[in-house]
């Protein structure tokens, strides 16, 4: 039985009708990890039907070491977004993208596929001067309806920079990691930065945009949104 309903397939073919560039998903998984693996699975077969600019291609977690490390992935399932010439967009997924955040997916793969980028000018400025590593872990939940705002955000920040490397993570899948970072409810944006000052940068809520991204870079909010 398909997850998604036949009016949502047709808004979905319509949106990413759209699409400029093709868009590839790098699913790692194996097949130790069960039910989120599979449910991943699941919702990915069914976006290739919608279009034919969206691929998928399955990366053996345990196998594949040149490109667990290439993506920088940790733990199983995830996803990592690519071009149609496996140029790295920086967006990442851990855990499946379901609920709400299958929206974030789609954004995703609309923003790789071509669709402008949301950032103001003053916001791509801002990323243009970023100069070392940044990795940005967006924690949410399922049926949490802000966290897609929060996740396009910090996705958007790294298709923008070079520098910036996005995951949005499903927190009751990984809870170790939200352990780890002291996560009481979603969204919750963690950014470190490889300065070597061990500061960590905290957000919660999904902010406006002009104060999300100064946050995130560690830049006084100046009080105006975009």
């Amino acid at each position: 039985m398909p997850l998604i309903s036949p009016a949502d397939q047709e808004r979905l073919r319509e949106a990413f009708g759209d699409m400029r560039r093709p868009v590839g998903l790098l699913f790692f998984t194996q097949t130790l990890d069960g039910q989120a693996c599979l449910q991943t699975r699941q919702i990915l077969d069914e976006l290739p039907p919608l279009s034919d600019k969206i691929t998928i291609e399955e990366v053996n977690f345990v196998l594949d070491r040149e490109k667990v490390a290439q993506y920088s992935i940790d733990r199983v399932p995830a996803i990592a977004v690519v071009d149609s010439e496996h140029r790295d967009s920086r967006i990442r997924f851990l855990g499946a993208p379901a609920g709400y955040e299958f929206v974030s997916l789609v954004q995703a793969i609309l923003l790789v596929g071509g669709r402008e980028s949301e950032l103001s000018d003053a916001n791509r400025a801002r990323l243009a001067a970023v100069d070392r590593p940044t990795t940005m872990h967006v924690f949410t939940t399922p049926t949490c309806p802000h966290c897609p705002r929060a996740v396009s955000l910090a996705h958007e920040m790294a298709f923008a920079s070079p520098h910036v490397t996005a995951y949005a993570v499903e927190a009751t899948e990984f809870p170790d990691l939200a352990r780890r970072y002291g996560v009481n409810g979603v969204p919750k944006t963690v950014v470190a930065s490889s300065a070597g000052d061990g500061d960590v940068v905290e957000i919660l809520g999904a902010l406006p945009q002009d104060e999300y991204v100064q946050l995130a870079l560690g830049i006084e909010p100046s009080g105006a949104d975009a």
